[in-house]
């Protein structure tokens, strides 16, 4: 029997047309029996028992239909019928005291009103039900429990046949109907998940236990770029990344023992498989899900779901890079309050201590030169605290996008000089050599010649200040086709490896810590960075621990065209130094492509 439904389920559709029609049906038979009633009274006069209970049994199907309308039980009203029909049958045997054709065109019917019903137990049930009717009547012929009692009418046989073909009939009609109906709306069904899982992005498999693919319920996600076909058999294993198998794997194990539904992530090889004898391309993997579930009512088998899970894996790393990145930016910005706090302390010290002493009658010196030499003092503290503040000024200007540059032609070899005699005191206190080489014709450029003032003096400075005494630097200048290339190299500490890569960020400083034997804003080669980058130049950052430095700048010789394509912000390319003499080694040449010129 059928699982039992109350009145407040909702059947589906298919369900309620097939409740309908059986309404309909039923009706089709016992209300002419019940418009003929009358006609049957006039001719035969008063009816017998025999032919009262007939008729009840007739109009038996009322009370299915009542059962159906009223519990919503399919399988109760159908058990009504055929328990009425066989009724009939055995009724019209014991009035006319044999197995008439209206008797047995009854037993016939019971069967098939039975198999109409869907259902395989209670097609059984009826099937057995009208053979054992047929048995107890023959039996009872047999012994002679049966009286004939005259002929039994063939008016009324014909009738009765009759009507058993016509419902017969309808009965086929409703069975091709119902089955049709439940295939359209298994149909509209399927088409309307495919539809659901295509929008949503998913693919459908059915899987046995090893995990080879049995069916491809929906098509494969864009993302796959493949066909139903590729993942046939063990096509999907065969195109899972080798090192999440296992995962994969474990998954389709845990789901089968366990019976829930699991959920494993793992890379799977897009794009078709190559042609024999074509040149194989590396292969591209995208993350997909896979939710795998091994369902209670088929064994051997289990349903997966595939989702792609790349756009979200990206999200999700981008997330996180710029969770990194800020996490970075904040303990820069941290470093750089230190330092600056640092850098600020020191020459206001000095302001405040010496103008103090100036300022007090008892504390200020008599002897002129001394004067003159606290004078100085101050004079050079407020010089590097105004530095200081113009170098903030200018790498907040370049940050935002609101540092303009000016060009205008000039001689670089001169600029070379002039910042080479600027530092030359700081590297003579130091017994620093300080060397450069310059070709002696050498044609105008055409940039912002107060940001390349401040480049060259930025990148001489570090050189200088990270670089022992008695050791050297080194200042280089070519011309390299619509370019120059300037490169300062020292023999100073070096920047380590992890440090290398952090190079020309805001706020960083290569060993900033409030010890650190040198000092500095950390904003030197920021700066650097971002006016090359507004010249459309490149920088390159060559180093190693206690193998010195090598920093080449490459700009335009005419930045109004450089300027066009610069790149915000510019990315120093940086590179691990191996041993060398410093002034004796070849400028390196930084790639065109990396810049976008030449």
């Amino acid at each position: 029997m059928v699982a039992p439904a109350g009145p407040a389920s909702s059947p589906g559709e298919a369900e309620r047309w097939r409740h309908a029609h059986f309404i309909t049906l039923r009706l089709a038979l016992t209300l002419p029996f019940m418009a003929l009633a009358p006609i049957y009274l006039l001719l035969r006069g008063a009816p017998s028992n025999w032919d009262a209970l007939a008729f009840a049994f007739l109009l038996a199907p009322l009370a299915g239909v009542y059962a159906l309308q009223r519990f919503g039980r399919f399988d109760i009203a159908q058990t009504i019928c055929l328990a009425a029909m066989v009724s009939l049958g055995v009724t019209l045997c014991c009035a006319h005291g044999a197995l008439t054709v209206a008797a047995f065109a009854c037993f016939l019917l019971a069967p098939i009103e039975a198999a109409m019903g869907g259902d395989s137990r209670l097609a059984a049930g009826g099937a057995a039900l009208s053979l054992t009717a047929v048995a107890v009547v023959a039996a009872l012929g047999a012994f002679g429990l049966l009286h004939p009692r005259g002929e039994p009418g063939e008016n009324f046989d014909s009738a009765i046949v009759a009507a058993a073909t016509l419902y017969a009939a309808l009965l086929a009609v409703w069975s091709a109907r119902a089955f049709e109906k439940r295939d359209a709306c298994a149909s509209d069904s399927f088409r309307s998940y495919r539809e659901l899982t295509e929008t949503v992005g998913d693919m459908v498999l059915q899987l046995d236990r090893s995990g080879a693919v049995l069916r491809v319920v929906t098509e494969p996600v864009k993302a796959l770029r493949c066909v139903a076909a590729d993942f046939l058999a063990r096509g999907l294993f065969e195109r899972i990344l080798v090192s999440d198998r296992p995962k994969f794997l474990k998954a389709i194990w845990d789901a089968t023992l366990s019976r829930q539904a699991g959920n494993v992530e793992f890379r799977l090889r897009a794009g078709p498989e190559p042609a024999q004898g074509a040149q194989a391309s590396p292969p591209q993997f995208v993350w997909v899900e896979m939710r795998v579930h091994c369902p209670a009512t088929s064994e051997g088998m289990l349903m997966a779901i595939l989702r792609d899970m790349t756009p979200m894996r990206e999200a999700r790393e981008a997330l996180e890079a710029a969770r990194e990145a800020s996490e970075r930016s904040n303990l820069w910005k941290d470093r750089f309050l230190a330092n600056v706090s640092h850098e600020l302390r020191t020459p206001l010290n000095a302001i405040i201590g010496f103008s103090e002493m100036l300022g007090h009658p008892d504390l200020a010196p008599k002897d002129p030169r001394r004067q003159r030499e606290y004078a100085d003092i101050i004079h050079v503290s407020g010089q590097h605290l105004l530095s200081l503040v113009n170098m903030i000024l200018d790498m907040s200007k370049i940050e935002a996008g609101r540092f303009e540059i000016e060009p205008e032609p000039f001689d670089l070899p001169e600029l070379l000089a002039f910042c080479c005699d600027v530092v030359k005191l700081k590297a003579d206190a130091k017994s620093i050599a300080l060397t450069r080489a310059c070709p002696a014709l050498f044609d105008e450029i055409v940039a912002d010649k107060r940001a390349c003032k401040q480049i060259l003096l930025n990148i001489l400075s570090n050189a200088v200040k990270f670089t022992p005494e008695g050791g050297k630097v080194a200042l280089t200048a070519r011309p390299d086709g619509g370019f120059v290339e300037i490169t300062v190299s020292d023999t100073g500490i070096g920047v380590t490896q992890n440090d290398l890569s952090r190079l020309g960020d805001p706020f960083f400083q290569a060993r900033a810590t409030h010890d650190r034997p040198y000092e500095g804003a950390g904003l030197g080669l920021s700066i650097v960075r971002g006016l090359v980058g507004l010249h459309g130049g490149a920088i390159c950052f060559e180093s190693a621990p206690n193998e010195g430095a090598c920093v080449t700048v490459r700009l335009p010789l005419d930045c109004r065209v450089g300027a066009k394509n610069a790149a915000t912000p510019l990315k120093i390319e940086t590179l691990a130094r191996r041993g060398r003499v410093v002034g004796l080694e070849p400028v390196r040449q930084i790639p065109a492509c990396r810049t976008g010129f030449g």
